[in-house]
């Protein structure tokens, strides 16, 4: 099982200039994109962001997020919601986190996206948030790119 935090995800309905990257790894297996319930949230302030940005039209993080939500509705993305599972996840990391020699400090969304990664049996990964990708690491997941 895959995991897609929110910076990748953004990547398949935003055209980025390693959008190709990601559209391709998703044309390449046949895996279902896995992520947390609180991506819809980072999702939707992403595209406005990019919308009062100027690098989306007016309108379109509207459309962006309708069409967003409507794959997740679909089960083309699994959301995992946030629960007991997760927050006995998350301990476990933060304490791994801060019983390195050299502690990793820690963003909470971040640990809620590992945690919520780990909860749900997934192997891999799939972030280009570099905070993210290190924590990822640490617990012993696959990333990429």
């Amino acid at each position: 099982m895959t995991y897609w935090d929110t910076s990748a995800l953004l990547k398949l309905y935003v055209v980025e200039p390693d959008s190709p990257y990601f559209l391709q790894l998703i044309a390449d297996t046949d895996e279902q994109i896995v992520t947390s319930a609180i991506a819809e949230t980072e999702f939707l302030c992403a595209l406005h962001r990019k919308e009062h940005a100027g690098d989306l039209k007016p309108g379109a993080a509207k459309a962006v997020f309708r069409k967003f939500t409507a794959d997740a509705k679909a089960g083309r993305i699994v959301t995992i919601p946030y629960g007991a599972d997760v927050v006995a996840e998350a301990e476990k990391l933060v304490r791994l986190a801060f019983d390195q020699p050299q502690p990793v400090m820690l963003r909470s969304l971040d640990v809620i996206h590992i945690s919520t990664a780990l909860a749900s049996k997934a192997g891999t990964l799939v972030a280009t948030d570099t905070r993210l990708r290190t924590l990822a690491t640490l617990a012993r997941l696959k990333v990429r790119p």
